[in-house]
């Protein structure tokens, strides 16, 4: 490596990202190894910067899912297939997690030495795209609403909170809650009625390490699921089938893979991608095989 252009969100994961580019730095350093350092200050910026030739070798995003979506995004649009390396500095870090990415600075700079590359997959929602999860539906605003102390200290376990308070209220079971649906699909098609959906393209989601446990980044499929209206007896069990893994056979669970799929609302259904908003239902949603190429241990 000559060139190593990193972006980075300086306040990801309570301000850890701006010690962890610090020491990464250091480390770059006794290599010769020119850097080109870039923080994001407002939203687009890790994208921006991302899109620009630079002629770098390599391409590090230090922070949270939605930074990680930002560069995905960038590259993506700019048609620069630069090797890419996920240092991970947020809350969840769901896709880190499923590639098992070392988030200790030395370990990462091993693997970014190392240089073994892979060839995934990514999706395509509408004209953007994610590189973990598309969501829509009850719990999927959890994000937004979670606060950012209870983030940092708890890390998913402030989603679940979150979550079971919502539970707790009753939305879960409220028919305003629900979403009617119809869906498109060479696997299956037709109307439904939904609490929510998410469009997986590895198995850990939201901190549920297999929500979508037959989902691989390289297997050129998305992975479906679709939670349908629920009552207060399916709890128990679908929230223990989905900590465990088990829940593909759940009677309240429609799981499937596709390459191509759309989903249809005539409600206001706002779309989820990596944890940030994107758009409401209607929306068309594709793999796009290999089109990212990622640094691995």
């Amino acid at each position: 490596m000559k060139k190593v252009k990193i972006i980075a969100n300086p306040i990801s994961g309570r301000e850890t990202a701006l010690l962890k580019v610090t020491h990464l730095v250091k480390l770059l350093s006794k290599d010769e190894t020119e850097i080109l350092l870039n923080f994001t200050h407002e939203e687009g910026d890790a994208r921006r910067f991302a899109q620009k030739e630079d002629n770098e070798d390599l391409v590090v995003c230090c922070g949270g899912d939605g930074t990680v979506n930002e560069v995905v995004n960038g590259l993506y649009r700019s048609e620069r297939k630069k090797p890419m390396a996920i240092l991970q500095c947020g809350t969840v870090n769901d896709f880190a997690n499923s590639l098992k990415l070392p988030a200790d600075v030395k370990e990462f700079y091993k693997m970014i030495k190392k240089m073994n590359t892979k060839d995934i997959d990514i999706g395509l929602a509408g004209d953007r795209c994610f590189i973990n999860v598309a969501a829509g539906g009850f719990l999927t605003d959890i994000a937004y609403t979670t606060r950012e102390e209870n983030k940092a200290v708890l890390g998913s376990i402030a989603y679940y909170i979150e979550g079971a308070k919502e539970i707790l209220r009753g939305k879960a079971f409220k028919s305003e809650s629900l979403i009617d649906v119809n869906i498109k699909s060479d696997e299956r098609s037709g109307d439904e009625k939904i609490s929510m959906f998410i469009i997986a393209n590895s198995p850990s989601v939201g901190g549920f390490k297999n929500m979508a446990p037959e989902a691989e980044v390289t297997d050129g499929y998305l992975d479906i699921i679709l939670i349908k209206a629920l009552e207060v007896i399916d709890l128990p069990e679908l929230v223990s089938s989905l900590f465990n893994g088990n829940h593909l056979d759940h009677k309240k669970v429609i799981y499937l893979k596709t390459k191509d799929i759309e989903i249809n609302c005539k409600e206001d259904v706002a779309v989820d991608l990596d944890g940030e908003k994107a758009g409401n239902l209607p929306m068309r949603f594709k793999v796009q095989e290999g089109a990212l190429t990622i640094v691995l241990k």
